[in-house]
Order: C-alpha cells, then structure tokens, then sequence
C-alpha cells in the first residue's frame, strides 16, 4: 500500500512541477516547430520527409499532441506523393488515432479520406470504400460540399471497379448536383467523363442490345459535356480517347459513316497533344487508328502500324488489348496474302485471349467477393444511420416534451393570475358593502389600507408568475448565445412589452444552411406568449420533419407548413368556421445557402431590410399572415437573392416601426427604420445595436412601449 502512495505522490509532482523542465521543453518544442515548418514549405520529397520525421522524433518524446499531429500528417503525405503507400498507411493510421479522440471532425474526415486513397493505390477497395465512406457520412454532418463532391466521387470509382455500375452512376449524379450548385466546373466535367466512362464499361461487360445502343448515344452525350468544360485538373486526352473509342462504337453498330469520320477527328486531335503515358492507352489508340485504315483498305499500313505492338510482353495490364492487336494484325495479313503470318497472328491472338479470359474469371471471382463484402458494409452503415435518426428522434420527443411543459407551466401561470384578479374583485366588492354599512371613518380607512395591502401581495404574486413564465419561454425560444453560434456577427434587439412577449425568434442550421427566423405573434403579454410557444413548436416539428427528408430547403415552403400547423392548432376543437380563432402571427424566414453565396427569402406580413454596397433594400414578404386569413395565397413565396460578404440582412417585428415619440408624436415608420441601417451598417454588430438602442430610446421618450420590440441583425 505504501508504495503506491509513494508513486501517486511523485506522478502528482511531476505533473505539478512542470516549471524546473520548462526551459528544455520550450527549447525542443520550438526546434520541433521549426522542423515541421520547413517540411511543409519545401518542394522537395527528400526535405519533406527528414524534416518530418526529426519533428516526430521529438514530438513523440516530449508527448507533444499538436506536434504530433503536425509532423504524421506531413509524413504520411511525403510518402504519398513518393507512392509508398504501405508506409503512408501507417503514419495515417497513427494521425487517426492521435485526433480521433478530439473534436476536430473535419481532421478527422480529412485523413479518413486519405487513407481511402491509399488504400485504393494499393488495390485495397473494400478498406477504400470503408474509410471513403465515413469520410463521406462526417463531411456531410459539417456541410462542406467541396469534400462530399471529393469523397462521393471516389465511393462511385470503387462502385464502378467492382461493376456495380447503378451505384456508381448513382454516386457520380449526386456529386454533379453539388458540383454544379457550387459551380465546380472541373468536378462537373469529371462526373461526366465518369457516367460516360460506366455506361461504356457496363456495355463492354454484356451483349449489344437496344439498350445499349441508347446508352452509346447517352455516353457520348455525356463526353461532349465534358469535352466541353474539361480543366487542367483533369487530363483532357481521357475524354478524347472515350469519344474515340464511342465514336468508333457507334459506326460499328450503326454503319453510319458519320461516326467514323468523327473518330478519326478524335485521333488527329490527339496527335497534336503530349504524348500518352499509359501503355493501355496507347494500345487502344493504334487499334482505332488501325481499325480506320482497315475499312479503307489499307491493310499495309495497318500493319506497320500493329507490328510493333504486337510485339509487347504480355502484361495483364493491357492482354485484352494486346488480343486485339493481334487479331487485327491477323486479319491483315489474310487480305494481303501472308497466310503463314496470318496463322501465328492469329495464335497469338488464340492465346492471348485465353490469357485474358482466364484473367477475367479471376476479376469477376474477386469482384463478386468484394460486393458481397461491400452489400454487408453497406448494411451495417445503413443500421448506424438508422441508430442515429432513432436518436435524434428520441432528441426531438425531448424536446416537444420541453415545450409541452413550459405551455403547461404558462397556462398554470395565466389560471393563477385568473384566480389573483377573480380575488381582488371579490374583496373590493366586500368593501364596497362594509364602507357603505360602516359611518365610521377609522374603519373605512382599515378597510383601505388592507385593499393596498392585498393588492400589492396580488401583484407581487402575478410579477412573480409572469418572472417565471419569463424563464419558461426563453428556455425554449431563441437566445443570444445560439444566434451567436450560427451567425458570429449578429445583434439582436429584444424587449417584450409585458414580462413575456408575443415576439419570438430562433437560429438554427439544416442541411448546411444557417437559418434565421423572426415572428411576431397577435397581441403580447400572455397571450402572445402562448402564441410563441404553439409557433416554436410547430417551427422545431417542421425543421426535424425536413432533417430526415430530401424536402429542398426553401423558407416559402416552410411558412406553408407553418400555416398549416397553426391553423390546425387553432381550429381542431371548433364544428364550423364560425368557431376558428382568427389570432396568428406574423412571420420571417430567411436561410444562407452553404455556399454563402445566396439568400433565400420568404416573409408572410413582414417586411426585411438588406444593405448591400451602402444601398438599403425593403424585402417585402407576401400580404398573408400565419393564421386564418380572408384573402389566403395558395402558397408563401421563397425570394433568392445573390449576397456577398460584407452584405447585411435586418429582420424587425412591427413594435419598432408603430411606436410613438418625436418631437411630432408619430410613428418611428419603416422608412426611418431603413434610413438609419443604410447610415450605420458598416459599424460592427455590437456598436449597430448599442447606437440604436440609444437613439430608439431618445425618439420614444416618455411614451409608453405600444408592442413588443424585436430588431434582428445579420452579417454576411
């Protein structure tokens, strides 16, 4: 027992006496920084790696975290980009489980994706398509659309090598979608060279049908699109060569002479490029170019262009073009007359092809192993996906009961208050009666003087009441810190009317948009309050209900949904039309797309405010509360509208333009609202906020506050 005192003692002190080792540990802290610094500003492969690993060394003596993780990342990428995968596996391997237990997603998913890389070098697709795949799942949890089209693109490369061409296909359309929305015009001309390339792939792989003749012209399609927006990201004789060999496709199936002027377009286009690094390549053009001067009847000049390729080893990279090589060349030599080299063209193309068969048997055995392996991966991913939408489930019945509870608690404050005001009115009536019975003067006075009494506690209690109903609701509606969190410059201006507040307003994120909204419900105190907490229900029911749904994120469509979950509110316990309630709110909606780079916008009887490059612009939303209204619009309008940084969105309830003041005792109005933003906008949040709260409060005066005060601001 003593000497595991002795041992605890001395680990404490030398973890509290950290200050006699610091001067060496900042000395080896920094060396190793500096190491780290000039491997990842060199360009050279040798640099990068000793650098790397001196300031590994280090870092792991000194058990350095950020060190650490500085010097495996820049490691295992010197021997990426030297293509030792095995090692560059390894330090990855380490890099993960080094951050693994931090909260860094994003570092996470980043060498996650690397090591799906790696592994695909090494011909490992089932460990590729495993880490590509989590890469995939936490990418999309942060929004970063750059890094899904990236890994969502190289899951469809694994689908393809394994001839899972509908998955592929699949992967490759989701990642143009996005790419087009980002306009990622290098991305998009990949995916298309891709779908071209699968459809082909898929054709190669069966005999030619109808179908596939439909998927010639729809891979061709496909290769002109990206022919036509090709980038130096991506090697542009790949898409020639696929039109190439479509365009030579097409004539055979067809025999429309068209298609094969059309290849041998293609082929001169890429003589006057670099020249072709891989040998399969290279194969498939002498073929085509060979194939062209077969149907002109230029068997000689076929055949030296076949002959020295014929004699190639026979590699498994490239034995089924080989294959063809020769039985061309076979064929050549009959229509010329050399029957004895026709014969051994022609065995060699026998044995050839028997190589590759065997080759292709053994491809498919693997294949079929590997889907089945991926089929089950698939599986298991899919059971966690459910687990954490059960969760999230669970998360979203928690919170409803939350709601549900500060309603409860609301309506237990307004039947208190009921009951106070019902006792005050019964007491004032017994003083009335006893002033009346009693000439007495000192009794009248007693009788008073405990009414004062009485009404003071009564207020007390309803103060009391209203403070805690006061707490209930800003536990469920919006606050400065979650705003904070989703738009890091922003302000808001709140100050109910009466404790509580028919005003209510909530930031949220869904599906990487960062969503604002602001309403302004009938009527304030009370009984606006239980207005905002039927909307904030109804709010959190929809955004979980679009969380778990493809439902494209626009606001209109989500006042849609508003108004058809209030209106139902309002109305479930009345026969006819002549019992609905007529009360509901007022209501604003805006979201910024992932990309930040547009605003969507959608209001029902509410106006925003956006300044842009010093001009101030009045958002007008559609003439149509939330709620039961006369002239009700089928639908609520979403407005996109183009933003960039530096931009700002206002969003305000009718409380600041209706109240009462100046030297003339009108309303402050909309249009003084917008003057004042257009003159301050570019002041930081905080000092718009402060600036006007000081100048609101010098026109209002002495007037009373007619409504609720909300004042919502956004920079982009």
């Amino acid at each position: 027992m003593g000497h595991k005192i002795i041992f605890a003692i001395t680990l404490m002190l030398s973890i509290l006496a950290p200050r006699q080792a610091c001067p060496q540990n900042q000395e080896r802290t920094a060396m190793a920084s500096h190491y780290a610094q000039i491997a990842y500003s060199s360009d050279n492969t040798d640099t990068i790696r000793r650098y790397a690993r001196m300031a590994y060394d280090i870092a792991s003596k000194n058990a350095d975290p950020a060190l650490l993780d500085s010097a495996l990342n820049v490691l295992a990428y010197s021997y990426t980009i030297t293509e030792s995968y095995d090692t560059a596996i390894m330090f990855y391997k380490r890099h993960y489980l080094l951050i693994s237990e931090t909260d860094d997603k994003f570092k996470i998913a980043k060498t996650l994706a690397n090591l799906g890389i790696c592994y695909k070098k090494k011909g490992k697709f089932i460990d590729m398509w495993d880490n590509l795949q989590q890469s995939n799942d936490i990418f999309k949890e942060l929004g970063d659309t750059a890094n899904i089209c990236w890994t969502t693109l190289a899951l469809g490369e694994s689908y393809e090598h394994f001839g899972m061409y509908s998955q592929a296909n699949e992967h490759y359309s989701k990642t143009l979608t996005l790419a087009k929305a980002a306009g990622d015009d290098a991305t998009a001309a990949e995916c298309y060279y891709n779908i071209a390339h699968s459809q082909l792939a898929e054709i190669n792989s069966h005999q030619a049908t109808h179908l596939d003749e439909l998927r010639l012209f729809s891979s061709l399609e496909y290769l002109k699109r990206a022919d036509k927006i090709a980038s130096q990201t991506m090697p542009r004789h790949m898409t020639i060569i696929e039109l190439a060999k479509c365009y030579s496709m097409l004539a055979d199936e067809t025999g429309n002479g068209s298609y094969t002027d059309s290849c041998r377009l293609m082929l001169e286009r890429l003589d006057d490029m670099p020249p072709i690094k891989t040998t399969r390549d290279s194969l498939e053009i002498i073929a085509m170019k060979a194939g062209l001067l077969i149907k002109s009847k230029k068997f000689k000049d076929a055949i030296a262009m076949l002959k020295p390729s014929s004699d190639l080893p026979t590699k498994a990279d490239y034995t089924k073009e080989l294959a063809t090589i020769n039985k061309m060349l076979s064929e050549c030599y009959k229509a010329t007359g050399k029957i004895k080299d026709a014969y051994f063209a022609k065995k060699k193309y026998s044995d050839l092809a028997t190589l590759n068969s065997n080759e292709e048997n053994m491809r498919r055995t693997a294949n079929f192993a590997a889907r089945t392996e991926i089929d089950l991966q698939r599986k298991k991913h899919l059971t966690e996906t459910q687990r954490r939408i059960e969760a999230e489930e669970k998360e979203k019945q928690r919170e409803n009961t939350m709601i549900k509870s500060v309603a409860f608690g609301l309506a237990g404050a307004i039947i208190i208050t009921l009951l106070i005001i019902y006792h005050l009115q019964r007491n004032r009536s017994l003083g009335k009666e006893l002033a009346t019975r009693n000439d007495k003067l000192i009794t009248q006075r007693d009788i008073i003087e405990q009414q004062k009494d009485d009404e003071q506690k009564a207020q007390e209690i309803i103060l009391s009441s209203l403070d805690y109903a006061f707490k209930l609701q800003s536990q469920a509606i919006g606050n400065k810190e979650s705003l904070a969190a989703t738009f890091p410059e922003s302000f808001v201006y709140y100050r109910p009317r009466n404790i509580v507040s028919g005003d209510w307003y909530m930031a949220t994120t869904l599906k990487g948009h960062r969503i604002m909204v602001e309403a302004d419900c009938t009527g304030h105190g009370i009984p606006g309050a239980l207005l905002s907490m039927l909307g904030v229900s109804s709010l959190k029911e929809i955004i979980n209900q679009i969380r778990h749904t493809d439902t494209e994120i626009l606001p209109g469509r989500i006042l849609d949904e508003m108004r058809t979950s209030v209106k139902k509110a309002l109305n479930k316990n009345t026969k006819d039309a002549k019992g609905n309630i007529d009360d509901g709110m007022d209501m604003t909606i805006i979201a910024i797309t992932p990309e930040n780079d547009r605003l969507l916008f959608g209001s029902a009887n509410q106006s925003a405010i956006f300044v842009s490059d010093g001009k101030a612009t009045r958002l007008k939303g559609d003439a149509n509360p939330i709620g039961n209204y006369v002239r009700e619009k089928d639908h609520f309008t979403t407005t996109t509208i183009d933003i960039k940084p530096g931009d700002a969105i206002y969003l305000c309830s009718d409380g600041i333009q209706d109240q009462i003041g100046g030297d003339e005792e009108r309303k402050y109005s909309f249009k003084t609202l917008m003057t004042f933003l257009e003159e301050h906008y570019t002041l930081p949040m905080h000092e718009q906020e402060t600036t006007f709260e000081h100048d609101f409060d010098a026109y209002t005066g002495l007037n009373d506050q007619v409504d609720d005060r909300t004042l919502i601001g956004i920079r982009i």
